[in-house]
């Protein structure tokens, strides 16, 4: 969102409101196996997200706690996730 240029609120609900009308034009296109298969998906991004979330606020208090473990902690340059091992973000799936 930086990108955009400086909108005034009136700008920025007309962009709202395009994207709205765009967005139900999509969904009106979809057959009912296609809706279901974006609704599966999309719930999966969600859980996907809420997991990475709370692995992030664990690890938080345990390093607020003392428990973490030694090693300094690694995050994606990417997207910011932590990172356990490996050399693509469990989050993102982008190489760090």
């Amino acid at each position: 969102m930086a990108d955009l240029p400086n909108l005034s609120k009136e700008e920025m609900e007309a962009l709202v409101e395009k994207a709205k009308r765009e967005l139900q034009a999509q969904l009106d296109r979809m057959t009912p196996q296609e809706r279901e298969a974006a609704q599966r998906k999309a719930q999966q991004m969600i859980e996907e997200d809420q997991a990475a979330t709370q692995k992030l606020l664990d690890d938080a208090a345990a390093l607020l706690a003392g428990t973490a473990p030694k090693e300094k902690p690694k995050f994606c340059t990417h997207c910011g996730a932590a990172v356990n091992a490996g050399k693509f973000c469990e989050y993102c799936g982008m190489p760090y």
